[in-house]
């Protein structure tokens, strides 16, 4: 790696754009007082990353800016542009050349590019550190800074040493490890804080999630006990239904042949009724049968009465019996025709009423008779008897025939009466039963409806259990658990509804509680795992600080022994002889802080050392870095310079006028010097000493005109040499 080139624009004098090449290991810029060769080392330590002002000799940001002249106006913005070759890659970057630029602004706004990449400071300064160049640019010697190493504080040497040796990167990482460790401690309590503030709360919406969760498992359980009712009541159901219909179906098919069937009878009753109103019923037979018989034994006692008269009375004359027979027949021949005509009759009414109508001619004819005169009366008494007798016999008889017929007719009318009776009670206890068939029937068919409203009621108080219990149908379509295949309807509706009291007893919870709480849980389970992460790094980086810690230590102590003893040999070269010695020394002690702070640093293991510098001139009885003139103070500090190049060479060295305060014979020595460092490191010097031009293998002057602008004149070598030698 080599610094190849310096670009100026608008900064400071340099108000046009001039570039610098380096292509030696020494170049010399030389130039008269207020030319503005200074500006060059500022313009390099500014691209660096200064942050001082102070140190830039300024104030403000825009002081770094060309603020015109009366030849040349003002500039808006200053840059500075250092490139290296990088063909050994020894800057960490996957680039042949590199080029780092700052730019500044009238408004103060800065901006770091890399290779024309616009970059941030932190991103500059890590750079700068892999390249072994730091904060204290201990590879930049401004004029006055000569002793700067000589006049800094212990702590402030043992940070330039540091930054030498090339421990700048780590203490980087140390310092940011350490940051991040505060922010980690700060995270760590933040998060405690928070998680104690949470874990109230957290308590309470846990309490209420555990009840929601028991709701929950209540709900589940409640589902598949309802799952499992609503299964098997709309199996009932529907198995009810089957039945009522397998009952009822046949019921109505079979009830409409009843109705025909009784209707059909009803109907034939109905026309045998009216048969047997028309016809001649059985009671008026026997009633007239009764009048008749009654009749029969009157006209016997009347024959018993004439026979007995005729027994006491003596024969009368033939021609009075004659007559009287005739008398008798001619009476009575027409009742018995209209006896004779009664057998003809089939109509009963017609009989009975016949036979009263002949009843009253043989009552007639009998009062007829015996209304004879008393002379026939005793001529013909006998032979009347007589002939009465035998009308009487006569008319018994064929009132006996008649009786006979009667009865017989009677009797068939009784006969067929009862016949008529069997079949129309047969014909009733068929309508009866038909008529209890039917009511059985439509009893089956009440039953039938009775338990359909049932069903319905049963199927209604499913559908608002379906509701109620808001499952959706994919949910209901489940298949009954196995727990609760055999149970009783009856069983798992009361489960249900001890399942619903639970429920109710758990009461419900709001739905934005369990958000809450999930939110809070979630929430709080990651400020754990946060706090967790944390502790974690925390532990890492603390075990990264005490690494690096341990590297910085034990790297710093192996850099010291060296610088310390180059340190020695540089001394000796410089002074011809003596001593130059470093050495630790405790930074709080030499603080003079009190004994018992120390003893508390010394038990946290907190007890840092700075660099203590001591020196014995060769002739001279000077112990102490005061008792040195200003020629041996610079001389010292170049010892001690050279040394910290020798042992880790930055990239280049920057020396601005080092040498302004050395007599000629220290100027040769120190001339020689600068020719041995060459070898290790490439040398940037600003110098009026001729003894340093001749080191250097390309010069630079820059002079300073009228305008107020710094301009560059470059020289070969056999110039420098000429020009040395005036």
């Amino acid at each position: 790696m080599q610094l190849t080139k310096l670009t100026l624009s608008g900064f400071k004098s340099f108000a046009r754009a001039i570039t610098f090449e380096f292509p030696v290991r020494a170049s010399a810029i030389v130039g008269p007082n207020g030319s503005g060769k200074s500006n060059v080392a500022e313009s390099i330590r500014w691209v660096l990353g200064e942050q001082s002002l102070k140190t830039l000799r300024g104030k403000r940001g825009e002081d770094l800016i060309f603020n015109g002249s009366p030849a040349v106006s003002r500039m808006g913005k200053a840059s500075v542009a250092l490139t290296f070759e990088n063909h050994d890659h020894a800057i960490p970057i996957d680039f042949r050349e590199v080029t780092l630029e700052r730019k500044i602004f009238r408004d103060g706004a800065n901006e770091y590019y890399l290779n024309d990449s616009h970059v941030r400071l932190k991103d500059i300064v890590e750079l700068l550190a892999r390249m072994g160049l730091g904060e204290t640019k201990h590879n930049i010697i401004s004029q006055g800074e000569v002793d700067r190493i000589l006049v800094a504080t212990p702590e402030e040497r043992r940070a330039m040493l540091e930054e030498a040796i090339g421990l700048r990167l780590f203490q980087l990482k140390k310092r940011q490890a350490e940051r991040k460790l505060e922010e980690t401690a700060d995270n760590i309590e933040r998060i405690q804080s928070l998680l104690r503030e949470l874990s109230p709360h957290l308590k309470f919406l846990k309490s209420q999630a555990d009840k929601a969760q028991k709701a929950e498992t209540v709900q589940q359980s409640l589902g598949e006990h309802i799952v499992a009712y609503i299964g098997l009541e709309r199996h009932d159901i529907k198995s009810a239904e089957e039945r009522i219909r397998g009952e009822v179906e046949p019921a109505e098919v079979k009830l409409v042949t009843v109705e025909h069937e009784i209707q059909l009878v009803s109907e034939v009753s109905e026309q045998g009724r009216g048969a047997k109103a028309s016809g001649p019923s059985g009671d008026s037979r026997e009633e007239e049968l009764e009048k008749l018989t009654r009749k029969q034994q009157e006209l016997e006692r009347e024959l018993g009465r004439i026979e007995g008269r005729l027994e006491g009375r003596p024969q009368k004359s033939t021609g009075n019996l004659r007559v009287d027979i005739r008398i008798l027949d001619q009476s009575m021949r027409p009742i018995i025709s209209d006896l004779r005509g009664i057998t003809r009759e089939s109509n009963l009414d017609t009989v009975k009423r016949r036979i009263s109508e002949i009843a009253d001619s043989l009552e007639r004819e009998i009062k007829n008779l015996s209304g004879l005169s008393e002379g026939n009366k005793e001529d013909i008494d006998h032979h009347n008897l007589e002939n009465e007798r035998t009308r009487i016999q006569k008319t018994i008889v064929e009132l006996e025939k008649q009786l006979a017929t009667l009865r017989q007719e009677t009797t068939a009318g009784i006969e067929e009466a009862a016949v008529l009776r069997d079949e129309f009670r047969n014909r009733f206890l068929r309508l009866r039963k038909l008529e209890d068939e039917r009511n059985d029937l439509k009893i089956i068919m009440q039953r039938a409806k009775f338990e359909e409203e049932r069903l319905e009621v049963r199927r209604h108080e499913l559908e608002k259990l379906v509701r109620e219990s808001a499952l959706g149908h994919e949910i209901l379509a489940r298949d009954v658990s196995s727990e609760l295949q055999d149970a009783e309807p009856e069983e798992l509706r009361k489960k249900i509804e001890r399942l619903k009291a639970r429920l109710e007893e758990i009461g419900s919870i709001d739905e934005i509680v369990l958000k809450e709480y999930r939110d809070t849980h979630e929430r709080y389970g990651f400020l754990e795992r946060e706090l967790g992460d944390l502790r974690g790094a925390e532990q890492d980086l603390r075990s990264l600080v005490e690494e690096l810690e341990e590297r910085i230590e034990r790297d710093f102590k192996a850099g010291f022994e060296k610088i310390k003893d180059e340190f020695h040999n540089y001394f000796k070269i410089i002074f011809g002889g003596g001593k130059g010695m470093l050495s630790y020394i405790p930074i709080r002690q030499r603080r003079g802080e009190d004994a018992e702070a120390e003893n508390d640093a010394d038990e946290a293991g907190e007890v840092m050392y700075g660099i203590d510098i001591d020196v014995d001139l060769p002739r001279k009885r000077i112990k102490g870095l005061q008792m040195l003139s200003g020629g041996e103070r610079a001389l010292v500090s170049i010892a001690l310079l050279f040394a910290i190049t020798a042992v880790n060479p930055p990239p280049f060295l920057v020396l601005d006028e080092t040498d302004a305060a050395l007599d000629e014979a220290n100027s040769q020595k120190y001339a020689a010097t600068l020719k041995e460092l060459s070898k290790k490191t490439q040398l940037i010097i600003i110098t009026h000493n001729r003894e340093t031009m001749k080191q250097a293998g390309v010069l630079y002057g820059v002079t300073m005109g009228e305008d107020g602008v710094s301009k560059v004149l470059s020289l070969k070598l056999e110039e420098a040499e000429s020009y040395g030698n005036r």
